[in-house]
Formats: C-alpha cells, sequence, structure tokens
C-alpha cells in the first residue's frame, strides 16, 4: 500500500508584507539569512522565473513561510529552518537541512536537482518489495 507523502519547503521568514519587509531589511544588515528564499527569490519579490514556473515541474511542493506552516510541523524540524520535508502523516523526515539549501548556492537548478535525487530515494524505500510467486 502506498502512503500519501506531502512535501513542504519551509522558509525561515514570515510571509506577512511586514515580516517580508523586516527579512529584506534583516538582510541588508547582514542579520537574517534564508537560503531558500534565495534560492526561490534572490532578490527579486516575484521570485525567480525559474522558482515561478516551478508549478510545471513541482505540483506537489507545498512552499510555506514560518507563520504560515502549522504548529505540528514547526515542531517537528524545531531549529532546522530553512529546510524541505517529507510529511509521512505519522513522521516528518528531513530531506534538505539548512546547510543544503545554503550548498545550492541560490542556484535553483541544483536545488531542483539535489530534491528529485532526494525524492527518488524516499519513493524507493515507500515502494513495496515485489514478491516473486511461484507458477503453479
Amino acid at each position: 500500500m502506498k502512503r500519501d507523502i506531502q512535501v513542504f519547503a519551509l522558509f525561515n521568514a514570515e510571509g506577512s508584507l511586514l515580516g517580508e519587509l523586516q527579512y529584506v531589511l534583516g538582510k541588508c544588515l547582514g542579520r537574517e539569512s534564508c537560503a531558500l528564499c534565495d534560492i526561490s527569490h534572490g532578490w527579486n519579490p516575484l521570485g525567480k522565473s525559474a522558482w515561478r514556473s516551478r508549478a510545471e515541474t513541482e505540483p506537489n511542493i507545498i512552499w510555506l513561510h514560518r507563520d504560515e506552516a502549522p504548529e505540528s510541523l514547526l515542531d517537528a524540524v524545531v531549529g532546522e529552518l530553512p529546510c524541505v520535508v517529507a510529511d509521512h502523516g505519522h513522521r516528518v523526515e528531513m530531506l534538505l537541512d539548512s546547510d543544503a539549501l545554503k550548498a545550492c548556492d541560490g542556484d535553483f537548478a541544483i536545488f531542483t536537482e539535489l530534491l528529485e535525487e532526494k525524492l527518488r530515494a524516499l519513493h524507493k524505500m515507500q515502494a513495496p518489495a515485489s514478491q516473486n510467486h511461484p507458477k503453479d
């Protein structure tokens, strides 16, 4: 039986207008950083073109700011924002932690490749073992 998995990309920033302004100011002053923000938006408030067109290639990823994420999800990743996680319903599994996101150096293509690799591995682990049945 295949279990439903939800993938969440969690920003280390607030999604409100005030939160966005605070983040930009903090980033300019060197007090704030979010590697996932660098990957998705960089300095463009509308997002990088590759990120904006992501729905065509990544329809199953839910992108959330800190203030948009459910408490249960935030509790599972406390101290690990930004990150990308898989929610199996009964547990949350880290796919990309903040160090892995920083290593993408703001490059959406590298992020996508790395995430796809993690998702392939996750789906292989989810696939039921094939059973060989002798023929009668």
